[in-house]
């Protein structure tokens, strides 16, 4: 499945995990996993039933600083 608008990031490091919405299960696993990242992640919808979870690894060290 091809993204609407290609988003790719330049800066840093990051990890995408695709989720597929139509099970219920990954709904919830997404909001567990959002909700830990807080702002060391981001979403982006590819499609009603698709969206990317973008966490950014080392975000807890430029947080303690």
């Amino acid at each position: 499945m091809i993204a609407p608008e290609p988003f790719y990031p330049t800066s840093r490091t990051a990890i995408w995990v695709l989720f597929d919405l139509r099970g219920e299960r990954a709904l919830q696993s997404l909001h567990l996993q959002r909700a830990a990242l807080a702002e060391l992640g981001d979403l982006e919808t590819i499609d009603q039933d698709h969206i990317v979870l973008i966490a950014r690894p080392g975000g807890a060290r430029r947080l303690e600083a």
